[in-house]
């Protein structure tokens, strides 16, 4: 009677580890959630662009605050299959006017960002 429980115990443990191995097989979808934002679209900002130039650049933001329409915030947040999520943030802001004057978050300002807009 003793080897069938060994027999056992080892088949429990070789169904545990297996459920494991099982649950990468198995398709997971893509998530992404937020603003996809461009690298590209993000090296074409420039220092000046009103909100209606940032718009047709990157689309609509995220997240307006009502008490702060002059910061726009764009997030993206990803989850490919069974890898770990990512999150990128842009914030940006404008003044009084309307213009874009300072970028923060995980991207950095392109080359051309102080040049005059056109």
């Amino acid at each position: 009677m003793g080897w069938t429980k060994a027999a056992v115990a080892s088949l429990m443990a070789i169904a545990m580890m297996g459920c494991s191995y099982a649950e990468k097989l198995v398709y997971r979808v893509d998530i992404n959630q937020g603003n996809y934002i461009e690298e590209k679209a993000v090296d074409a900002l420039k220092f000046g662009m009103t909100k209606e130039q940032v718009k047709f650049l990157l689309g609509p933001p995220m997240l307006v605050e009502s008490g702060y329409p002059n910061t726009w915030y764009f997030v993206q947040w990803q989850q490919p299959g069974h890898e770990a999520p990512t999150q990128k943030d842009l914030v940006l802001s404008f003044d009084d006017n309307n213009q874009l004057v300072n970028m923060d978050g995980d991207f950095q300002p392109g080359e051309q960002f102080f040049e005059a807009v056109q």
